[in-house]
């Protein structure tokens, strides 16, 4: 039976989809996922600039390093378990039920441990900061309602994911509504920390709404065994998210601590816009996932082949979307967040041809997956969260604000170009190929 969004569809497309179940099933999963991404940048733009008008650059600033800084405990918390849980629950390698209970127990530890963890650091950092420390409290207890996403992974293992997105658009539409309330009312700095607390709150009641609806079928539980086996294989993705977070973070909390709430305020203006790129490549990359694999059993030729024509045309769509969003960048700024935000122009223009290596990330994932180089990762992102520390540290100092921008284009490089490429000579040909020019293998 056919997916019944196909009968909406022309045709001709609905003619090639038919009795392909399997390809419903998946481009109508994607779509679910592509749809609420769209709808968050779009929101997330527009609100997120009233929100960054009315508290100007300081106060901006401010939510902004507390978010970065309950960053690097969130990613320990979130456990980066959900490729090996949905691979185990869909090929059935164990029993559903401990594997989800297990999850959600480890993932509610983790939670507790990183906010006391953040608070505990924010308080020894800043003491006396009572302010800085009431937001680190707030945003910080959403660590232990993200336990909930464990939903989400028994609904991805079932090709369920518009049971996810609804739960959790709905809840960023809630939100969304309470922050328009709170600009309304010209609510303080720390009525919209609770925001981010009451969206993790609410997804997670969406989420166990949904769950009741489409269950495993059996009580979930907790078991130390599967617990110490999750644990081994996720504490290398652990580890090299950590460090992705770093150099991902660090110009924002070396931004504040060395300049100040501004300063970084206007440098995290800037990102939204610049970041909203990267969802081209992200869901270009679910289609050519299975073609790219496709080429791997074919043969090694045809799969570089495929390689080096992905490399290529990201390479070209970065560059353009970057050039076009630099040119309009003061009118972007402009329009979006006002004349107090002026230096924010100058950081998008540089920060967003940032995507000329994040595109280039985004496509090397697949060739990370189909040769099984996940040491590379971890490696890489080791030295470019070290990239990170030692450029900001020299070019905050020296050219301020853009010194963060610059620092952060350094770090991108060394993660996805110079360190892969050294450890992988591999690798190394693929993009000589790519952007040197080179023959077909045959």
């Amino acid at each position: 039976m056919n997916q019944p969004w196909v009968r909406y569809l022309p045709r001709m497309l609905r003619e090639w989809l038919e009795g392909r179940h399997n390809l419903q099933k998946t481009l109508g999963n994607t779509g679910w996922l592509l749809f609420d991404r769209m709808l968050r940048i779009v929101l997330g733009l527009t609100i997120g600039a009233w929100i960054a008008r009315y508290l100007g650059p300081a106060q901006f600033g401010e939510l902004a390093y507390v978010i970065s800084f309950i960053a690097f405990f969130q990613v320990i918390a979130n456990l980066q378990a959900d490729g090996f849980v949905v691979r185990d629950i869909a090929q059935k390698r164990g029993d559903i039920s401990v594997i989800l209970g297990t999850t959600v127990w480890l993932r509610l530890f983790f939670g507790v441990a990183g906010w006391l963890g953040a608070l505990g650091l924010m308080a020894l950092l800043h003491p006396g900061d009572t302010r800085l420390l009431l937001l680190t409290l707030i945003v910080g207890a959403a660590m232990i309602f993200q336990a909930a996403d464990t939903v989400d992974l028994w609904f991805q293992s079932q090709s369920q994911s518009r049971r996810t997105v609804l739960a959790k658009f709905t809840a960023y539409l809630f939100s969304s509504a309470l922050k328009i309330v709170l600009l309304l009312s010209q609510a303080p700095l720390v009525a919209f920390a609770w925001v981010i607390c009451l969206e993790a709150a609410a997804t997670a009641l969406g989420l166990a709404v949904s769950y009741r609806r489409f269950p495993t079928g059996g009580e979930w539980q907790a078991r130390l065994a599967q617990a110490r086996t999750l644990l081994h294989l996720c504490w290398p993705f652990i580890a090299a998210s950590f460090m992705i977070t770093v150099f991902m973070r660090i110009d924002q909390i070396m931004l504040r601590e060395m300049l100040g709430e501004r300063e970084l305020g206007l440098f995290a203006a800037a990102l939204p816009i610049s970041q909203a790129l990267s969802v081209i490549p992200s869901t270009l990359v679910i289609s050519l996932a299975p073609f790219v694999a496709r080429k791997m059993a074919e043969n090694e030729a045809r799969y570089e082949d495929a390689l080096v024509a992905i490399f290529r045309s990201f390479a070209v769509l970065a560059l353009l979307g970057a050039s076009l969003t630099a040119a309009a960048s003061q009118w972007l700024v402009r329009l979006l967040y006002g004349a107090q935000y002026e230096l924010s122009a100058s950081v998008l223009s540089v920060h967003v041809f940032a995507n000329l290596f994040i595109y280039q990330g985004i496509a090397q994932d697949l060739w990370t997956i189909n040769k099984t180089v996940r040491a590379v990762t971890l490696v890489s992102a080791f030295f470019a969260a070290l990239v990170g520390i030692l450029s900001n540290a020299m070019l905050i100092t020296r050219f301020g604000v853009l010194g963060a921008v610059f620092s952060y284009l350094l770090a991108q490089c060394a993660s996805v170009v110079i360190i892969p490429c050294l450890l992988r000579r591999d690798l190394f040909h693929l993009y000589k190929r790519a952007f040197l020019g080179g023959a077909a293998r045959s």
